[in-house]
């Protein structure tokens, strides 16, 4: 029986016109054969390269001796396998074709290495470009490492979920859902110039037994088997594939002999050749699994395979015997030299297309590309099937949340979820350990519960390996909001026909990977919307597209600059520019945030807290963020307050705290005034100067040790007397007022804001602001008074104060008149890091909203950040707006006039673009050691940071 060679790319082989390079190549090798090594380029022999010498010596002495045509690889390490790739390729006079099963992979056989997510995961996620993106990304990982053949992707309909050796490895249980699927992997492979293989022709979906371990039965129709089961070969076929595997299975309506289908002429030439119109590489499944093993001899298993039509026998146990007895076949006219002729010419075309016409591709680092496709897989296959009383996303994180972690591998959803809320963390290894140390535990208190289980298994043994889950989650009481995710196979809750009614969301994450992990962290805290379905039916209460749709509540997500279609080499220029800026000595070190359209494109921390030896700056570290503190607690304060009409900018101060101003002309004064710095206030006044007499602290103001009626922190060390904020305040209004409505700026009027926001609500403003403000959008670290929170480690130094407070100002706030108050100030005093800032920032672009929960109405955020005085006046309401042209000012020329955001003194800036849908953050302690140095604006590196933002933003439209 012969069969039909493929075709190359070039030229034609028949009615007389010239032969293709292709041709010749094939034609040159097979002529210079022998019938034994004809035969022998059928053999893919299986080759674990991290088995030793002897090993290693044996498969060459296979390959000079018995001339085999490739090597499967399976379990080793990437150098020793790239070794053993090398020391076999030189020893054969023919290239060897090298395989893997590779279906997540490398990973799926080599040793610490990054897996892809599994096919399940992939055809969940449901989205065929990310599935071709699959195969381009595991083509370019096989063909780094010198693989030709990628033995993926799986074709076969899951359609009997109790399949213990498909499962998890198929796109699917529908066979329209599985093609498309199919078709878009190998498109993406063999775009790549890897060999695709889709198996286990016929279909091994549908059964219920291992064909490692014995042969199983597929009691399909030949009408199903063309319906269903055929239907992503065809796809596969279509779309490209080089080769089809042929599974060990009994399939009486193709071949009622009993004959295994790999061994079987009717199904492989019958029906994959002449039915399906396959030309490619038809192989054999592994030749050593016990579904046919066991029943033939080693040698005659590989010659019936090879007699079948299987162009190469894959894991042959006997090769030179094996080979000797396919030529005693051809001996004796059981076996045509014809067909002998085309099984080598169809493993020396694949060699030609795999090997010698490769296109030589330079690859670049597509590490970033990668790992960003990985992650989308896996926020798009996540599944909520149950989300009662909208528990999810978490709108407001001001409440008591706990986390209850059972199993292995679960550091990523802990640094996910952390990244928004604090979070009371508990992990346990086995639901054993959990249930012994959780019995006796106390809830009362606890708002939200979140419980996720982790199982690396994906086969059913001990519930896929999350065992008796639910002991656990019913220790947990009603009253709370429980959130349960699972990282694993979805088939868990197979037994389960309903969730317990404590259990408020659940969340299938499908594997516990950590970028699964990191995913269903960053949904559950609202970065993202969901609407996964279920691709598989995990039992009557989840059937198969299943899956609720949830909408994020705008929180920040954390991706890489590629999902917005920008690059991380312009992004990089950020990294010059700080670079630069600590070598000129313009800082010490800085964070930098950058996020466009709500995701965190950029978070980066550089440098050190101090020029000599300072410790490394963290995205952690807390800087003093100086005038910042106008928007991020004075401003914001004042909108929430209008937004419960306890606040209106066309207010006089006379109205606001008449009890400061009395007659004075600073009643007259108008809050929108003194907020858009046109109320002709002085610009600043050095309070600390009439504090200090031959340039020492008055010891009638000051005092070295805490005491009675000294008890307001000013520095390490330092008391001012209590009650000298009345003095400040005084001073104030006895400074003459300009009288001139012009811009200009000026901190004074923050003083009457802050004593405004404490007499309306009745507490200080640092403790107003932390309730009303940053606990309910889960800010850890921003805080006025750090040192009551955080280490002094933790907190960046700023300037080294030699005229007033003689010492380095760390853990202080920088500015003297916040720091004369006791450290809490409406124009200065407030700490944090970039992170905290910039998600503060995006509450603002997203006009006050976080899902559900407004903190500040929209239209109020809308007012204050617009310029209120245009043109002679850029500013908004507490927020800063570019310069009208746009030549000068804290901004690059590139924003746009809706902007807005604040600088600081110490070397800060956040600024929130709504147009563009920027948000950018830079903290920075300029200050440190000296207050003088000023390179960080006459460098630009603020707004050079913020011009690279906008061009890469540019670029990824063009």
């Amino acid at each position: 029986m012969s069969i039909t060679p493929k075709k190359g790319k070039t030229g034609n082989r028949s009615n007389g016109k010239a032969l293709s390079e292709e041709d010749k190549w094939v034609n040159d090798k097979l002529t210079k054969m022998t019938l034994e090594e004809k035969i022998g380029q059928s053999f893919m022999v299986a080759c674990w390269s991290n088995r030793g010498d002897s090993h290693i010596e044996e498969i060459e002495q296979q390959i000079t001796e018995d001339k085999i045509g490739g090597v499967i690889f399976f379990q080793g390490e990437r150098g020793n396998l790239q070794n053993s790739i090398d020391r076999f390729q030189k020893k054969a006079e023919t290239p060897l074709l090298i395989g893997m099963d590779a279906e997540w992979g490398i990973a799926m056989r080599i040793f610490q290495e990054e897996r892809f997510p599994y096919a399940q995961t992939i055809g969940a996620a449901n989205d065929v470009e990310l599935t071709k993106k699959m195969g381009e990304y595991m083509a370019i990982e096989c063909d780094q490492m010198g693989i030709h053949l990628s033995f993926s992707p799986v074709a076969d309909v899951n359609s009997n979920p109790k399949n213990p050796v498909i499962g998890f490895r198929a796109f699917g249980s529908d066979a329209a859902h599985v093609s498309k699927h199919v078709s878009a992997f190998v498109q993406g492979m063999e775009g790549q110039n890897v060999l695709s293989c889709v198996k286990h022709f016929p279909g091994h979906g549908d059964t219920d037994v291992d064909s490692h371990l014995e042969l199983p039965t597929v009691s399909h129709t030949e009408a199903e088997f063309r319906a269903t089961d055929f239907a992503p070969f065809k796809s596969g076929i279509a779309a490209g594939t080089s080769a089809v595997m042929v599974a060990h299975l009994n399939v009486p309506s193709l071949d009622n002999s009993g004959t295994p289908s790999s061994l079987s002429k009717k199904v492989i030439q019958g029906y994959l050749r002449d039915e399906l119109k396959f030309k490619g590489l038809v192989i054999s499944d592994a030749l050593n699994m016990k579904a046919v093993s066991e029943k033939y001899g080693k040698s005659e298993v590989v010659a019936k395979a090879y007699m079948a039509g299987c162009d190469i026998v894959l894991f042959p146990e006997s090769v030179k015997e094996a080979i000797q007895l396919i030529r005693k076949k051809v001996e004796s006219g059981d076996l045509e030299k014809s067909e002998v002729d085309a099984r080598c010419k169809q493993v020396l075309r694949a060699k030609y297309k795999a090997i010698i016409h490769k296109p030589m591709v330079k690859r670049k680092d597509v590490s970033i590309e990668l790992k960003l496709a990985c992650a989308q897989v896996y926020e798009k296959a996540m599944v909520v099937i149950k989300n009662e009383n909208k528990s999810l996303p978490l709108d407001r994180l001001d409440r008591k949340i706990v986390r209850i972690s059972v199993g292995t591998h679960a550091l990523a959803f802990r640094e996910s979820i952390d990244r928004y809320a604090n979070v009371e963390h508990h992990h346990f290894y086995s639901i054993k350990e959990a249930l012994e140390r959780l019995k006796d535990k106390s809830w009362q208190g606890y708002d939200v519960i979140i419980t996720d289980f982790h199982s690396n298994a994906q086969r059913a043994k001990n519930n896929y390996g999350f065992g008796e889950w639910q002991k656990v989650t019913d220790l947990l009481p009603v009253e709370a909001t429980v959130i349960t995710t699972f990282f694993g196979n979805p088939l868990v809750l197979s037994g389960t026909p309903q969730l317990p009614v404590n259990i408020d969301a659940c969340v299938l994450g499908y594997e516990n990977h950590e970028l699964a992990q990191d995913r269903v962290g960053q949904f559950i805290m609202g970065a993202f919307d969901v609407s996964g379905k279920l691709d598989i039916s995990i039992n009557d209460t989840w059937k198969k597209g299943t899956g609720l749709s949830v909408k994020g509540n705008g929180r920040l997500k954390y991706t890489v600059p590629e999902e917005l279609g920008i690059s991380s080499d312009k992004m990089a220029e950020i990294d010059a520019i700080v670079d630069n800026a600590i070598r000129s000595k313009a800082l010490p070190g800085c964070q930098v945030v950058v996020a466009i359209d709500g995701k965190v494109i950029h978070q980066k921390s550089y440098g050190t807290t101090m020029y000599e030896k300072g410790d490394s700056i963290t995205n952690d570290h807390l800087y003093d963020i100086a005038s910042i503190t106008k928007i991020a607690s004075s401003t914001m304060s004042l909108m929430k307050l209008k937004s419960e009409g306890k606040f209106d900018e066309t207010a006089t101060l006379g109205e606001l705290v008449p009890e400061i101003v009395g007659e004075t002309p600073y009643a007259k004064l108008k809050a929108s005034d003194m907020l858009t710095h046109q109320a002709g206030l002085t610009p600043w006044i050095p309070f600390y100067k009439t504090t200090l007499k031959e340039g020492q602290l008055k010891t009638e103001i000051y005092s070295t040790t805490k005491k009675e009626g000294f008890s307001v922190p000013v520095a390490d060390g330092l008391w001012i007397k209590d009650d000298y904020a009345k003095v400040m305040m005084k001073t104030i209004l006895e400074t003459p007022l300009s009288g001139e409505k012009k811009y200009e700026y000026s901190d004074l009027g923050y003083y009457f804001f802050k004593a405004y926001i404490e007499k309306t609500t009745g507490k200080t403003q640092d403790k107003y602001v932390d309730q009303a403000i940053y606990k309910p959008l889960g800010l850890q670290r921003m805080t006025y008074l750090p040192l009551r929170k955080f280490r002094l480690s933790e907190i960046v130094p700023t300037e080294n104060d030699k005229e007033y407070r003689k010492q380095v100002i760390h853990g202080y706030v920088h500015d003297p008149g916040a720091a004369m108050v006791g450290g809490v100030g409406g124009h200065a005093g407030l700490f944090s890091n970039a992170t905290d800032l910039a998600a503060l920032m995006q509450v603002l672009l997203n006009k006050g909203q976080v899902g559900e929960f407004s903190l500040i109405d929209r239209s109020i955020v809308e007012e204050f950040t617009r310029c209120q005085y245009y043109p002679k006046n850029r500013r908004g309401l507490g927020f800063d707006k570019p310069t009208i042209d746009k030549k000068s000012g804290p901004t690059c020329s590139l924003v746009s006039s809706g902007s807005f955001g604040h600088s600081g003194f110490t070397g800060t800036l956040a600024w929130a673009d709504p147009e563009f849908k920027v948000n950018f953050v830079f903290l920075s302690n300029r200050v440190y050691p000296d207050a003088t140095n000023w390179k960080i604006t006459n460098m630009g590196i603020r707004t050079e940071i913020q011009r690279v933002i906008y061009e890469a933003l540019a670029d990824s439209k063009k």
